[in-house]
């Protein structure tokens, strides 16, 4: 009787905790890789930022907030990209519904962008989201919050000759 409790609680709690971990996301999967035009170390600081559950709320692109800071060399971005795609996201949490900090902006060839930035708007520490909008500044999807930030201040840090904060 006690090994069967036992056993119980060991399948109970392994749900749980299973229950809980998020959806996760790679950019390995996305089939937009091959079509990635350039990517630039920006600088995005909007106002208007809060935090929100659904992608209802998703602010659409400000380009007057944006300074771009560099642009990565051409023999980098495939280097980059490999990287990049190591990278986990996690999806299914509240998040800022626009970027904010400094970050990078991978540019698409039909003109979507994606837009990944690091600062954080509180104490909570929501930031590190990745946002891909249309040309015109469109919300399209939010794939995640990033779930190890300093892997991708590293990757920046790595590859771009203006470092990161």
């Amino acid at each position: 009787m006690k090994k069967n409790m036992i056993a119980l609680l060991i399948m109970f709690f392994s749900i749980i905790l299973v229950a809980c971990e998020p959806e996760t996301y790679y950019f390995k999967n996305n089939p937009r890789n091959n079509e990635i035009q350039s990517v630039e170390l920006i600088s995005h600081y909007a106002v208007n930022i809060s935090i929100v559950e659904s992608d209802d709320e998703m602010l659409d692109y400000y380009f007057e907030y944006m300074e771009i800071l560099e642009i990565l060399d051409e023999v980098k971005i495939e280097n980059f990209v490999s990287e990049f795609s190591k990278i986990e996201f996690f999806q299914g949490y509240p998040h800022q519904n626009t970027p904010n900090g400094t970050g990078v902006k991978i540019n698409y060839r039909n003109g979507d962008f994606l837009i990944i930035t690091d600062s954080f708007v509180d104490e909570d520490e929501y930031g590190g989201d990745a946002i891909l909008y249309d040309s015109d500044g469109n919300f399209l999807i939010y794939y995640g919050g990033i779930s190890w930030l300093q892997t991708f201040i590293d990757l920046i840090d790595e590859l771009f000759s203006m470092q990161v904060d």
